[in-house]
């Protein structure tokens, strides 16, 4: 585990906000070294139907046939290969060290260290592995998907969904040791453009004069105070206009919509219509056009498989662990799968800490505890009731 951990964080795959596609360099590198070690250990096996393939995107899918007659759901396993551009990268020089009796791998704080979602990516080579050089292990068919560019939030934007379409899945990305996330929030990114009309303000009327700024304020201080993101929490949403761009007499508001349950998220739609048609009539020589309403990523819950929860309870019984299952303010790899009509996953701790930062450690102990909890899923599924 932590010979492989150290390998793969050494390979600098930091993804680009700017210029997803085609995926960085470093990300095919890194899409390279895993498919590379998967190849490895399918040859050192018998399971001659196994395949491991890396798209032209910088994709890696795993397929391992079912080695059961019986019929069973199909279990698949994400992660994500690239590194976050929010910090420092490059010349990435791992330590090893010790906290808390712990061995633990760190960077010496110039540097990232690629825990997210290097520590996933390790967890799911190393269940590969195993598997695959361990024939009594009793399975169904199983898909693995390395993602690139999912810290810029487009690992599913060009996912093959022949090549990874499992029943049940989980996602290695999690940080907090014993933590599942069944839940998160479904985020929507909505932008509006306000486009003014200029002319001199002494004969403002008679010019039509349409002033762009004054409709964004207007559009902005429509929603209430409540619906702010600094006043929600649990499983509340919220809409927060986080960007302002001018250019010229005209004005661009990016907004950020986030929600849990589908009602709120049907309020939220009537609000920003609302707003919409407000602010039109207060200015009406201001045009606004809705210029970008995507769905970045969904809630899993809406596509979790029914018995996605008891599998990995019973798992976690088996090896002994205390689990507990949390709701997400934030998105994975899984719900930006979900958002693209795939299946979403519950995500699962990956022993990484401090992520996104120069302070980022991965924590080798917990990395086995999370690699134990999915090996005993692989087992579980032929057994599911």
């Amino acid at each position: 585990m932590l010979a492989t951990f150290i390998k793969y964080a050494s390979i600098d795959s930091q993804s680009d906000d700017e210029t997803p596609w085609p995926c960085t360099a470093g990300q095919l590198e890194m899409a390279q070294a895993i498919a590379a070690d998967v190849k490895q250990a399918i040859d050192k096996s018998c399971v001659r139907e196994a395949s491991v393939e890396v798209s032209a995107d910088g994709y890696v899918y795993v397929r391992i046939p079912s080695n059961i007659k019986s019929e069973c759901p199909s279990l698949g396993i994400s992660c994500h290969l690239d590194v976050t551009p929010e910090a420092k990268g490059g010349n990435i020089k791992p330590i090893v060290d010790l906290l808390n009796g712990h061995t633990v791998v760190r960077t010496d704080g110039s540097t990232l260290l690629g825990a997210d979602d290097k520590c996933g990516v390790t967890i799911a080579v190393e269940l590969i592995r195993t598997v695959l050089l361990t024939p009594t292990i009793k399975h169904g068919n199983l898909f693995f998907v390395f993602c690139p560019n999912e810290d810029v939030g487009r690992a599913a934007d060009k996912i093959d969904a022949t090549a990874f379409c499992p029943d049940i899945l989980f996602d290695l990305d999690g940080e907090e040791f014993g933590v599942i996330t069944k839940s998160n929030f479904t985020a929507r990114r909505f932008d509006v453009k306000f486009i003014g009309h200029d002319a001199h303000p002494g004969d403002a009327k008679a010019q039509k004069y349409g002033d762009a700024i004054a409709a964004a304020a207007a559009y902005v201080s429509y929603f209430p105070v409540e619906c702010r993101p600094e006043n929600s929490e649990g499983k509340q949403g919220y809409i927060h206009p986080w960007n302002f761009a001018k250019e010229g007499v005209d004005v661009t508001v990016n907004s950020r919509v986030r929600y849990f349950d589908k009602s709120e998220g049907e309020l939220f739609d009537r609000m920003l219509a609302g707003a919409i048609a407000d602010v039109g009539r207060k200015f009406p020589n201001v045009k606004i056009e809705v210029v970008a309403d995507e769905l970045q990523y969904e809630n899993v819950a809406y596509t979790l498989h029914p018995q996605a929860q008891l599998l990995v309870e019973n798992a976690a019984s088996k090896v002994g662990m205390d689990i507990k299952f949390a709701d997400e303010r934030g998105g994975t790899t899984s719900a930006m799968m979900a958002a693209r009509g795939l299946k979403g996953g519950m995500c699962v701790f990956a022993g990484m800490h401090n992520v996104h930062s120069t302070r980022e450690y991965a924590d080798i102990h917990e990395m086995e505890e999370a690699y134990s909890l999915m090996l005993e899923v692989i087992k579980e599924i032929p057994i599911l009731k």
